[in-house]
């Protein structure tokens, strides 16, 4: 949740994160806690060492005590690499396919669809409620972009990311993403034999960024359940640590949240014993050893 005052707004700058620079919009106070709150975090580190400059307008919109943040290295440098190596798998996609998909799995504000997406991709992001609410007061709506509140664990998202790719009459793909994005999906509905799933679909590609360490096997194999199920063909992109990451990471500024890492694997290949029709294609290693973007096909 947000709360929006008439204030003027504050950022921290990259020189000192006590001082704050002055703008015209109303500043909105964060009131999120736990892992939803960790995307303040890495906003921070996109907008003020990524070069991120729309993240950095963000900032400069949010009340919020950004300390913890500055003084974290470690979560500077795994923000920055992830972000650089997503972009660049992003782009080579979308250079490929203009015409393609992405879904971004637990987007947080992320704002990889203003820097990558073409005038024709189609992209959809997804996150729980208060995340959602978010991105509307702090980006807006953009063409093609679909903001979904649902769990990354429930099928409920990729029953409406595929109602939108199949071509729904435009007033029921309307009403299925209005009530998607109003409100927390109620009963989700089984992937498996979802009569969805027997459509061909376009090029897919679906990003889980800053999720996967704070799952369990059980949830991240209902979320690749669910790419497999719904997305035959797509390219599936995981963050991931290894235990060993998790043993050794210090990053105070998560830590500040209450959030913990709970969940690695040594390596991609651990991971299609969690959901066989996910095939492993490589590990991309990032800023240190531990810590690497997982590729599937569908």
């Amino acid at each position: 949740m947000f709360t929006v005052t008439t204030s003027m707004s504050t950022a921290p700058t990259a020189a000192s994160p006590s001082h704050t620079s002055a703008s015209a919009a109303p500043s909105l106070t964060p009131r999120l806690h736990g892992v939803s709150e960790t995307m303040l975090q890495t906003l921070a580190m996109r907008g003020l060492y990524a070069g991120d400059m729309l993240a950095m307008s963000l900032l400069r919109r949010l009340d919020y005590d950004f300390t913890a943040a500055m003084r974290d290295d470690a979560l500077a440098e795994a923000v920055v690499a992830r972000t650089r190596a997503l972009d660049t798998l992003a782009t080579t996609f979308a250079a490929l396919h203009p015409h393609g998909v992405v879904v971004n799995l637990a987007a947080g504000l992320d704002t990889r669809f203003h820097r990558i997406a073409t005038a024709d991709m189609r992209w959809f992001n997804v996150d729980l409620p208060d995340v959602v609410e978010a991105r509307r007061l702090l980006l807006g709506h953009s063409r093609n972009l679909t903001d979904i509140t649902a769990d990354a664990t429930s099928p409920e998202w990729a029953r409406i990311v595929r109602e939108a790719m199949d071509g729904a009459p435009s007033a029921q793909a309307a009403t299925a993403i209005r009530q998607a994005t109003s409100a927390a999906p109620s009963t989700p509905r089984p992937a498996t034999g979802h009569r969805l799933n027997r459509v061909p679909v376009p090029p897919t590609l679906v990003l889980m960024e800053g999720l996967s360490m704070y799952l369990s096997d059980s949830s991240l194999a209902a979320i690749m359940s669910i790419v497999a199920e719904y997305f035959p063909g797509a390219t599936f992109v995981s963050e991931t640590i290894t235990p060993e990451f998790i043993a050794d990471a210090d990053m105070p500024s998560i830590r500040a949240t209450g959030s913990r890492f709970t969940w690695g694997a040594e390596s991609g290949a651990q991971m299609e014993r969690l959901e066989p029709r996910m095939r492993w294609h490589a590990d991309i290693p990032l800023e240190t050893r531990g810590h690497y973007l997982a590729v599937f096909a569908a």
